[in-house]
Parts: C-alpha cells; structure tokens; sequence
C-alpha cells in the first residue's frame, strides 16, 4: 500500500487498493493509541487510520520515539497503516524538515505524515489534507519547545491544496460557518486569530466543494452542515444556487463515541461506534 524505500524519514507516493473500501478517522494521540482502534481497524478491513491532527510529532522530546515506535508496533501487528496530519500540538520546526512539497512522508515504516495541501486518491475518492490551528493555550507554552509560530494553517497552504473538487478534505480545524457548541471561550485577540484561521478552513472547502470534511482541534464530537452560495453556478444561471459540505467534528483523546469515526468510502457515510456494525 505505501509504495517507497521504508526508511524514515522519506517521501513516498500511496495508493490505496480499491477492493479495501473503509479507512478510520481518529482524534487520538499517546497514551490511547493501543486502546482499540488498531484491533478494530484490522478487524473490519481498515486498512488505514487517518489521524487528524496533534499527533504528538516531538521526535526530539524524551519520549517521542518512544511514542512513535509504540504506533508503528501497533499498526505492523494489526495490519494497518496510519497517516497523520499537523495539528497545532506538533513539532513543527521537524515537521518542515521533513517536507518535499505536497508528498507524504515516511516518519516510521507505517506511520506517514501529510504536509498541508497533499491530495490522494483512496479508492475512489479523493482526499485532501490541510493541517495546522491556533493554539488556545499559547500562553501556558514555550515557543519552539512545545509551541510554534508557524503552527496556523495560512494562504499558501490553502492554495497549495488547489481548487479541484475533492470527495473528502480532512483538516485540523474547523470550517467558519458551522456551529461548534464549544465551551471554549477565549480573549478577544486569541478569538481573532482562531477565527482567522477557520475562515481559511472554509475557504479550502467552498473552493474544492467536498462532500465530507472530518476535523478535530475543538475536543467536541458532532455533526453539522456547512452552506454557501454557489456563485459560479448562480453567475451562471441567474438563479441563487447553494453547495454544501457535511461536517464532522471529533472529540478529544479518550472519548470512545465521539473520538472516532469508520468511514464508508462507497456511500461516504460517517460511522461512529455506537452505530458501527
């Protein structure tokens, strides 16, 4: 499934077999990577766990590669494979070592990272990938220990991601334009700068108009609808036309009904364990 040398750090190019028609997507970092989703993955042909952001990406902290080879164990004992995008809780000085433009990159022999911007085909479908958020806690962080300037998604990672239609787009943060119903309540200038950055978000979508987007970033699971006018189709025409987006939000580490969901790529239907089969 990933095609390349298997050393790591590397770029490799992937595909995904079409047979295989189901991948999870997970908002999951240490310690609950072994608490289920890898068994779980493996048992209902998954082959491949898309993590959504504040991986936990500190190969130089003391236990990063410790975190990292634990992820890789459990990925090569159930037979699946795990891409992960940046969040705002990754060390992204590595990260942007690592990066030969939109390719994924090996970090471990089933663990890939997906710089902002990546486009793959799985299956079917094509996704695409736009890490990176404002960090709400900045204030309690050190700068380049376990905070970054450059960890918001910007301009150039959203034109990077283009604007061909996409069936799937998996960020970090949220769109603009959806109800989060979060508890969160920040500082006017902090709330400026998240916002800033979800209205990049929804920018991404409403100019690649995918069917689903999957997040994480807010620690609270939903469900939700993202509208808006479909200006090239209402010029067009002359009639108000309207394009819209189905919203997943996933909740934080350890929620096991929220946290996760199993993505049926045929029908894209999101699937949360209380309903899965």
């Amino acid at each position: 499934m990933l095609e390349g040398s298997g050393r790591s750090p590397a770029p490799v190019g992937i595909t995904v077999n079409s047979g295989h028609w189901r991948v999870i997507t997970v908002n999951v970092t240490e310690p609950y990577v072994e608490e289920g989703h890898f068994p779980f993955a493996g048992q209902v042909d998954c082959l491949v766990i898309i993590q959504v952001g504040d991986f936990g990406y500190f190969p130089d902290h003391r236990d990063g590669p410790r975190f990292l080879a634990a992820v890789d164990q459990a990925c090569a004992a159930n037979g699946v494979e795990l891409w992960f995008i940046d969040g705002n809780h990754d060390d992204h000085t590595s990260l942007a070592e690592l990066e030969h433009g939109q390719i994924p990159v090996h970090v471990a022999e089933h663990v890939t990272y997906l710089p902002r911007g990546t486009r793959l085909h799985v299956g079917s479908r094509t996704f695409g990938f736009l890490g990176g958020a404002f960090s709400v806690d900045w204030r309690d962080r050190t700068a380049g220990i376990d905070w970054w300037h450059h960890e918001v998604t910007d301009t150039d990672d959203v034109a990077r991601l283009g604007t061909e239609q996409l069936d799937v787009l998996i960020t970090h943060d949220a769109p603009a334009g959806v109800d989060l119903l979060s508890s969160w309540r920040l500082p006017a200038e902090d709330q400026v700068r998240a916002d800033a950055v979800r209205a990049l978000v929804a920018q991404a979508t409403t100019a690649t108009s995918p069917q689903l987007l999957v997040h994480g970033h807010w620690h609270h699971g939903y469900e939700s609808e993202l509208n808006w006018i479909d200006r090239t189709t209402t010029d067009r025409t002359g009639a108000l036309t309207w394009d819209s987006t189905h919203v997943v939000g996933l909740g934080c580490d350890g929620d096991a009904e929220r946290g996760w969901i199993v993505l049926d790529l045929p029908a894209l239907d999101a699937i949360w364990p209380s309903t899965k089969e």
